[in-house]
């Protein structure tokens, strides 16, 4: 065997054993729902008798996407059970690019939330400090990432699931353009919106786990595809996105606006309020109109034998039970119906639409603003509300506001962390043109220089 390290291990295994390693020393964090340490060394193992060894990395998957053989709980008590006999597709293309699961990680219950508080799992600790939450739903794979267990995680994506804890533990996070990565083989909550996506310390590693799972690649950096001598054209919202934010991520936030506009950049003012009317009177009832049927055909194909009244009604957490029972279920209250359904359906292709045109009249490579309007918050404590400006604000509202509009509408969105001096993460979100995933990571990549080296692009490594 080429290239052995301690103890006889080959590179996958050594790749392996390090990971563990830091697992163990972040344990705190909740950042996994299952750990499968055997598992991984054992995969490790074969590779590096294959001779295949050097060419592994390891991988932290949401537990609402299926890996064979492990547990799928998407992080609620009535799938603790489910056993997949199958990877989900995203999952088989990335191991085939040489990913090593390393196990399923916490999430917010049923994806259906902004903090990874989990009452069954255990909330999830902030990668980057673990006295605050992680941010959701897929913060146990931000978690994993930010502290450095893996090299990159999947996460799963419906308003915001990627971009909110990727902002929040200072990772970069990919939400990709509606139906551009294959959905089977993931728990659900709206066909329409949901999406898996990548999340990653660096963007390079970013733009390279969406060119394994779609087979569309570029030569070069993550910024190759932009003449370093372009001029950005750059959406600056004139509403809604860039207001009542919270000081640290307002101070990041204006740092960071100065700094493109010195540099080979140009702001172009645009109007989004619309965006977001259309957003409310489509984004949840997407979710709770598609949901109930969703779940009915996830749990019959893959022969679960639980209802969904029954996974809900057995909901640890009493707002995702509450929420589901009473608007996401046919017999529930506040059920909105196939009219309403119908109806978010006709607000959507126009909001599409609304989108299109502001990308093509305004000529803008990319819609910039923060992602989250706040910065994490400690454990426990803001579940429900929290402090901003003065004012108690609903917490699930607040954090996927500026993320859910474009998700609503199933336009890809990158968030780069911004440099922050002190304060916790700040994410920075670009929204591009729907199909436009590739030159979206490009202009990323050339921002994220920009604001970090002032090197146009020169992407951090």
């Amino acid at each position: 065997m080429v290239g052995q390290g301690a103890a006889g291990r080959g590179p996958a295994q050594e790749a392996v054993a390090a990971a563990l390693e830091r697992a163990a020393a972040v344990a705190h964090l909740n950042a996994f729902i299952t750990l499968d340490g055997e598992g991984a060394a054992a995969e490790a193992a074969r590779h590096d008798r294959r001779g295949g060894g050097a060419r592994r990395w390891c991988l932290a998957v949401k537990d609402n996407v299926h890996v064979a053989g492990l547990p799928n709980t998407a992080g609620t008590p009535g799938l603790a059970g489910f056993v997949p006999a199958a990877d989900a597709p995203v999952v088989a293309a990335l191991r085939a690019a040489g990913a090593i699961v390393l196990g399923k990680t916490n999430m917010h219950e049923l994806a259906l939330g902004v903090t990874s508080g989990n009452p069954t799992f255990g909330a999830v600790g902030n990668g980057a400090d673990p006295a605050l939450f992680a941010g959701g739903s897929s913060g146990g794979t931000a978690a994993a990432v930010a502290s450095g267990i893996v090299d990159a995680g999947l996460g799963t994506d419906t308003g915001g699931s990627v971009g909110i804890p990727a902002a929040l533990n200072g990772i970069y996070g990919l939400r990709p353009s509606a139906g551009r990565y294959p959905s089977g083989g993931v728990t659900p909550l709206s066909v329409t919106r949901d999406t898996p996506g990548p999340m990653a310390r660096t963007l390079d590693r970013l733009a390279a786990l969406d060119a394994f799972v779609t087979g569309r690649f570029l030569t070069g950096r993550a910024g190759a595809a932009l003449p370093p001598d372009r001029t950005l054209r750059l959406g600056l919202p004139r509403h809604v996105f860039t207001e009542d934010l919270e000081a640290p991520v307002r101070v990041a936030w204006e740092a960071a606006v100065e700094r493109l506009g010195t540099a080979r950049a140009v702001w172009v003012p645009v109007d989004t309020g619309h965006l977001v009317e259309f957003d409310a009177r489509a984004g949840m009832h997407l979710v709770l109109g598609e949901f109930a049927a969703a779940f009915d055909r996830y749990l019959a194909g893959h022969r679960i034998g639980r209802s969904t009244a029954e996974v809900v009604g057995a909901a640890a957490d009493p707002a995702v039970a509450e929420l589901l029972g009473a608007a996401a279920l046919p017999t529930g209250p506040a059920y909105p119906g196939p009219a309403a359904l119908r109806g978010a359906v006709v607000e959507r292709r126009a909001m599409q639409a609304a989108y299109a045109e502001l990308f093509a009249v305004s000529g803008v490579d990319a819609i910039l603003c923060p992602t989250v309007p706040v910065c994490a918050r400690p454990l426990h404590r803001h579940e429900a509300s929290l402090r901003l400006n003065g004012r108690e604000v609903p917490t699930f509202p607040t954090l996927i506001r500026n993320t859910s509009p474009s998700a609503t509408a199933g336009l890809p969105s990158v968030t780069v962390p911004l440099p922050v001096d002190g304060s916790p993460p700040v994410g920075l979100q670009l929204v591009g043109p729907r199909g436009g995933d590739r030159g979206l990571l490009a202009v990323a990549a050339r921002i994220d220089a920009l604001l970090r080296r002032g090197e146009p692009g020169d992407a951090r490594p």
